[in-house]
């Protein structure tokens, strides 16, 4: 949900800030007000494209900003893959446009590209609107739909993924083996060559580490030797080694402690300072003593790691990979050795998957086709509730190519009067009747996503009494997910939880788009002039007040 927008010199707004709640809130506001100013920002927020005209007259720069709370999966899923860090379940969007033309945007504060910003934004905000893409409206957001409705459906439906992707592996085994015998050769000979090739090599797993811990030590084995030898010289074996000269000064500070002076503490530190001077010595001696001037060895080890380096351009980055990649074509060798007997086992196995995987689909199509039968009459029921009474609504059902979702490919139909062609949902509606079937497939729907509902005048050429229907409905739909619905009948807006207007000020010559949270009574004031004007009468605030109550016994 959208917890709150930030606009700066966009159209007529100057600098507005508004924060939002959950539950359903509508938008009103007279007619030129600036209300679809608010939904086309969050428009831009999600991919839109940018005008540099729709900059405030004046400035060089306009920028939204919100931030959205999300519980989906998805979401989360989505921004590790784009290696953007999030803070908790928030997300923040930002979009600047300048004069130029030029657009810029960002999550969480990191730049991405618009096409980045439009996914995201599918899984943050659906428009119901005549000129945006609705996710109601793709096929695969439809049998999604249909499947929540559908009983018993999930078992199957991992029954069909695993069938499906099994056959996928047996047919690429089948496309590596079905090569001409000439091809075939040449990928024995090419494999067995690979194959001895990494054999003789006689790679260990952590090899490589190993060498490059080794090869410093091997390169600079003499310089090693040589300050090892002058560092045991200048500790111990010399006639004025540092042994020997801290050993005098602890027997004379011995002495000078035997006459009462207080020298126990330097006693005790030129002790200390002794034996750490003795294990520094035994230290740099036992490396001396490994130290390996053998030029053999620094050959060998660097032959062996120009080995690997080679082994590592043709087969994988490190060890591990070339190891999987030889395990890989011993595999893909023994087939093609035994070609004969496993094609005909595979081409069997292949047989055998497919007759499963077209039992299980059958099963899962008898579902949905159930399942869509009420689905429909639920749809026709709430489409009927919204004053669309004669509608024809059906999920039509194709056959596809068995798959891991099944066999079935569908398609929302409708149509909005007796004796006219129903059509694909799509093709069928336009405007606030498109945006009312949508309504009603939300409400007849099982599926719960994350998604902001923003429905633009979904009560475009509707009357009072079908505007307390969709009302009525909407708030129906919040109780799901929070939903905005710009609108201008008061029957819909009695229903709203809160309740945002739109106006106008004049100032200095200049015009600014303003928005404000109303009250209780401001909300019934603002209901009153939607339903007699600027003149807001005594009846018409009665009116408005008895639109409110009436909203809250429909609880």
């Amino acid at each position: 949900m959208i917890l709150n927008l930030t606009i700066k010199n966009y159209a007529l707004i100057e600098d507005l800030n508004i924060e939002f709640g959950g539950g359903f809130t509508v938008i009103s506001g007279e007619t030129g007000a600036g209300k679809s100013i608010l939904v086309k920002s969050i428009e831009l927020l999600t991919g839109a494209r940018a005008d540099s005209s729709s900059i405030r007259s004046g400035c060089s720069i306009c920028s939204i900003a919100a931030s959205f709370e999300y519980a989906d999966k998805r979401i989360s899923d989505f921004l590790d893959d784009i290696s953007i860090p999030a803070d908790g379940n928030a997300v923040i969007i930002r979009r600047t446009i300048e004069n130029t033309g030029k657009s810029k945007a960002f999550i969480n504060d990191y730049p991405v590209n618009i096409s980045t910003l439009a996914e995201l934004g599918n899984f943050l905000i659906d428009f119901h609107n005549q000129d945006e893409k609705h996710s109601l409206l793709d096929v695969n957001t439809q049998l999604k739909i249909l499947d929540n409705e559908t009983e018993d459906i999930a078992p199957l439906l991992e029954k069909s993924g695993v069938l499906y992707g099994q056959l996928k592996d047996i047919k690429l085994k089948l496309e590596d083996m079905n090569l001409s015998d000439a091809e075939r050769a040449r990928k024995i000979d090419l494999y067995s060559f690979q194959l001895k090739e990494i054999d003789d090599a006689r790679l260990e797993p952590q090899e490589e580490e190993k060498l490059e811990a080794e090869l410093p030590k091997l390169k600079n084995a003499e310089k090693i030797a040589a300050l090892s030898e002058e560092t045991v010289s200048l500790l111990y074996s010399d006639e004025n080694a540092a042994l020997n000269k801290i050993l005098k000064a602890k027997k004379n500070i011995e002495q000078i402690n035997s006459y009462a002076s207080e020298a126990g503490e330097a006693l005790s530190l030129i002790e200390q300072s002794y034996y750490q001077t003795e294990e520094a010595y035994r230290e740099i001696e036992e490396i001396l003593s490994k130290t390996d001037l053998n030029p053999e060895k620094l050959n060998e080890a660097l032959e062996r790691a120009e080995l690997i380096k080679k082994l590592k351009k043709k087969y994988g980055s490190n060890i591990a990979e070339i190891l999987n990649y030889k395990n890989k074509i011993e595999q893909e060798l023994k087939l093609l050795r035994d070609f004969s007997d496993n094609s005909e086992k595979l081409e069997k196995e292949l047989e055998d998957k497919t007759k499963q995987l077209d039992e299980v689909c059958e099963k899962i199509s008898k579902k949905r086709k159930k399942a869509s039968v009420s689905f429909s009459e639920k749809v026709k029921n709430n489409l009927a509730g919204l004053d669309i009474k004669n509608a024809i609504f059906e999920v039509k059902f194709d056959k596809k190519d068995a798959a891991a979702n099944g066999c079935d490919s569908i398609d929302f139909m409708f149509c909005a009067n007796k004796g006219e062609k129903i059509l694909p949902l799509r093709s069928a509606a336009s405007g606030g009747e498109l945006s009312r079937v949508l309504l009603a497939i939300e409400l007849s729907s099982k599926l719960e996503n994350d998604q902001t509902a923003i429905f633009d005048e979904i009560d475009t050429g509707t009357g009072g009494k079908t505007g307390e229907k969709i009302g009525l409905n909407l708030r129906e739909l919040s109780e799901k997910k929070q939903v905005f619905s710009i609108t201008h009948l008061a029957q819909v807006s009695a229903f709203a939880k809160t309740h945002i207007k739109i106006y106008k000020e004049t100032k200095n010559s200049r015009t600014y788009s303003k928005a404000k949270i109303l009250s209780e009574s401001e909300h019934i004031e603002e209901l009153a002039r939607m339903i007699s004007g600027e003149n807001i009468t005594p009846h018409a605030l009665e009116h408005a007040k008895t639109l409110v109550n009436h909203s809250r016994k429909n609880k």
